[in-house]
């Protein structure tokens, strides 16, 4: 049957330290592996999986009569799974989700705006945290650790210092490789600190033996933010009391674990100087990087929004997975200076092969865009998270969302909603036509190696040969004694009719796959009995 509808899932999308160690594990043996066969390193893989992202072209040698096509995510039918039920949730925003490898057991940490409704002003915006067995169905527990005007029932686990203005973010990260227990969990966010008579915005960051209970750092900001009114930038000689450089992070924080690099990122909102060169004039992205959590790299610019269809880039979810960064690019329709528009804010899916340096084919389609029902939660600003959970066949996306930019809070449903995508099927290949092919750049097989293919031939037919490194076909393994696949499905087994591959001589080959009214989405070489 085809696979367009949600499924369960089971597992994060990333488990720091495993993929840490088979991410080592595996580059070490690929390059063994090279100097004994001669051909260049392999991706790393998990379970001695290697999975290959038609959205990663990178991999593809060329394509004959193809094109990409976009997976549209389906929302739950019962969003939001996490309403907004408490007099301190007058409008809930990022959210960050965790699946316990072990126990199954989902933990979900959002922001909560309450504003002029705290008596106290630490109160205005705070970190909240539920729990699920199942990711559906949700929990507020009442941990007692801080009240909501003179309230202690509340699920209330970190507050703001109640400065200048209030606190944002709800990026947390479980970190299984950190070496302090009271560690494990790590948060980053936007807060105002006193700094020699001045209150200072940026980065701060918390840690967690729990997820529950936080201990602020003691230095902060770490990065000084920067916001304000459209002025010309200050001269260089009177910049002392602001950030050390241009761009300089702002109020919205996405943080991720880069597996390839090993090392912290956040990914930040940032601005861009106007036409006349006026400051924060539109809003885009920064990103800054770091080894222990607290030494921060001067942040970077890497996504600006370039045309008036652009509007402005909120901010950036990224996350790592098949080989590829991925991203959902918070997209706001304002104007410069936040003139005209309609303040609502969908998400587009980017890719990137280093995480600096992006794709943006789909610009013009949203991965994640509002609801079409005016009188749902989700009409009007998404904000998404930067850890998607995956499990079995599925991929979840959490994110916080309420009306619009403009919205009247105080009659408007707010709350955590979420969408899904089978696993893997981001990006697909499909033809233009009736038929084309795609062929893969070499890869090292050997008659052990298991390929499995992620497609949906439901309506026409796949069918995979090899060449050799030169190109040429081999025989044995060419389309035309292929066994033809017909289903969609994550996981379709490819065969010929000598199956298995015994008779293939270990070595280098291009994998031609030919589609039929069919679309293709990534490739999987198992290879656990290599290994």
């Amino acid at each position: 049957m085809p696979l367009r509808s949600p499924v369960s899932f089971t597992n994060a999308l990333l488990d720091s330290k495993k993929l840490t160690e088979i991410t080592k594990f595996c580059w070490l043996f690929c390059l063994c592996a090279a100097s004994c066969f001669g051909q260049e390193p392999t991706r790393p893989t998990v379970d001695g999986k290697e999975v290959l992202l038609m959205a990663d072209e990178n991999l593809l040698l060329y394509s004959s009569g193809l094109k990409q096509v976009l997976q549209m995510p389906a929302r739950y039918e019962k969003n939001p799974v996490i309403p907004n039920d408490n007099p301190w949730e007058l409008a809930i925003g990022y959210c960050s989700v965790h699946r316990d490898p072990i126990t199954g057991e989902y933990a979900c940490w959002y922001q909560s705006y309450a504003g002029n409704r705290a008596q106290d002003p630490t109160r205005r915006v705070t970190l909240c945290y539920a729990t699920s067995k199942d990711g559906l169905t949700w929990t507020k527990p009442k941990l007692r650790l801080f009240d909501f005007n003179g309230d202690l029932d509340t699920n209330i686990v970190l507050v703001g210092n109640g400065g200048r203005s209030v606190n944002y973010g709800a990026s947390v990260l479980f970190d299984p490789t950190d070496t302090k227990p009271g560690k494990r969990y790590k948060l980053a966010y936007w807060d105002f600190t006193e700094n020699e008579g001045l209150q200072k915005p940026g980065l701060c960051v918390a840690f967690s033996p729990d997820g529950i209970r936080w201990k602020k750092h003691s230095k902060a900001p770490l990065l000084q933010g920067s916001y304000g009114e459209p002025t010309q930038p200050p001269f260089s000689n009177e910049s002392d009391h602001l950030p050390p450089g241009r761009p300089a992070i702002s109020d919205v924080m996405d943080l991720m674990w880069d597996p390839v690099n090993e090392q912290y990122c956040i990914y930040s909102k940032t601005w861009i100087d106007g036409p006349d060169g006026r400051r924060f004039w539109k809003r885009a992205v920064a990103r800054t990087t770091s080894k222990d959590f607290i030494n921060w790299s001067q942040p970077q610019l890497i996504l600006s929004p370039n045309s008036d269809e652009d509007q402005q880039f909120h901010g950036a979810s990224v996350f790592y997975d098949g080989g590829l960064y991925l991203g959902l690019l918070q997209r706001l329709d304002l104007g410069g200076f936040d003139r005209g528009g309609s303040g609502n804010m969908p998400a587009e899916l980017i890719w990137s092969i280093d995480g600096l340096h992006w794709d943006r084919p789909f610009r013009d389609l949203f991965f994640m865009p509002i609801n079409k029902d005016k009188n749902s939660f989700d009409a009007g600003c998404l904000w998404t998270s930067a850890n998607p959970i995956r499990h079995g066949s599925s991929i979840r996306f959490y994110y916080g969302a309420y009306p619009g930019w403009h919205a009247d809070l105080t009659a408007s449903p707010t709350g955590i909603g979420l969408m899904t995508i089978p696993l893997n099927r981001w990006i697909g290949l499909t033809p233009e036509n009736r038929i084309g092919q795609t062929t893969l750049k070499p890869v090292y097989l050997e008659k052990e190696t298991e390929i499995t293919i992620n497609a949906d031939a439901s309506e026409g037919e796949i069918r995979v040969e090899l060449l050799d490194a030169s190109g040429y076909r081999v025989q044995g393994f060419s389309s035309d004694v292929a066994e033809p696949l017909h289903d969609d499905g994550l996981a379709q087994k490819v065969r010929w009719k000598n199956d298995p591959l015994k008779p293939l001589s270990p070595g280098n080959y291009q994998i031609r796959v030919h589609l039929k009214q069919s679309t293709l989405y990534a490739l999987c070489l198992d290879r656990k009995k290599q290994r």
